[in-house]
């Protein structure tokens, strides 16, 4: 049996490259432990975050534990314990024994774990939501990351000095889609220094290194959306300029988005004028555009 924790998220995508094309037989037991890791709770102290993660990952040492004594009798496992926790074993039994030992394992784990929690998957039937599912972890594991950096005090703490003692204005664009985001750039790089990030994962980390002036944030994006992105930003700066983008004007977006602290919202697409007024908004941004 061949226990991945490094990079474990990298190998678990390439593994799965190579299952998707002989898939006959393969079996995933997963463990999903992240969804004990509500977002909310996770970033409502901070100075928490550390020992959450921890008892998190002390539960995920031991179930990777608890299925290697219970796998230990079928060759080739492939067993992956991932950043946000998640532990998944990938086999391929070769005889009815093993495929039956494999179904009461599982009932076994899910008496420890719970059943919403503990899965068995027959590969050949799903690779593709598996593949899916890999694409998943690394947005999963960059989250983790961001909560790392969110527990960082000292880091934390400097955001608005880092941001009053420097020069030029820095506006962050949150943005998936790649035509909304370049334009926003190309307006605004001629006046700011511009920070782009693609999902909320990222943009949680970006923020906390360049402390930026005002952020322009899109509600729909992949794992984190935008308001969970913004509950982020506000916990670790409460004078956080943020703006929420989106293509629909939903009331109850516009309504959450408010009391989450949002500084306003625009509707795509946007004009350079109305990105400009926006940005004039900003409290931290005291050149004349």
């Amino acid at each position: 049996m061949k226990v991945i924790e490094e990079s474990a998220e990298h190998h678990f995508l390439t593994f799965l490259e190579k299952v998707r094309r002989d898939n006959s037989g393969w079996m995933a037991l997963r463990v999903a432990l992240s969804r004990r890791m509500k977002h909310d709770d996770i970033i409502e102290k901070p100075e928490y975050i550390k020992g959450k993660l921890h008892r998190l990952s002390q539960d995920s040492q031991e179930a990777v534990t608890i299925l290697k004594e219970h796998l230990s009798s079928i060759e080739g496992v492939m067993l992956y314990r991932f950043s946000d926790s998640d532990v998944i074993a990938l086999i391929r039994p070769t005889n009815e024994a093993h495929k039956t030992a494999l179904q009461a394992i599982k009932v076994r784990v899910s008496e420890v774990y719970g059943e919403s929690i503990v899965k068995l998957h027959n590969l050949a039937k799903d690779i593709y939501g598996f593949q899916k599912l890999a694409d998943e972890r690394l947005l999963s594991a960059g989250l983790i990351d961001s909560y790392n950096d969110m527990a960082d005090a000292n880091r934390v703490h400097s955001i608005p000095l880092r941001r009053d003692r420097r020069e030029d204005a820095v506006v962050m664009i949150v943005e998936d889609d790649r035509f909304t985001a370049s334009y926003a750039a190309n307006i605004l790089n001629k006046e700011y220094d511009v920070v782009l990030a693609k999902n909320g994962e990222d943009a949680i980390r970006l923020y906390i290194e360049h402390a930026p002036d005002v952020v322009f944030l899109d509600i729909h994006l992949p794992g984190l959306n935008g308001q969970e992105t913004l509950r982020a930003i506000r916990k670790i700066d409460p004078k956080s300029c943020v703006f929420m983008l989106s293509v629909d004007t939903v009331k109850e977006n516009i309504v959450n988005a408010n009391k989450d602290g949002a500084t306003g919202f625009l509707k795509k697409p946007f004009s350079k004028e109305r990105l400009m007024v926006a940005v004039k908004k900003s409290p931290h941004i005291t050149k004349p555009l």
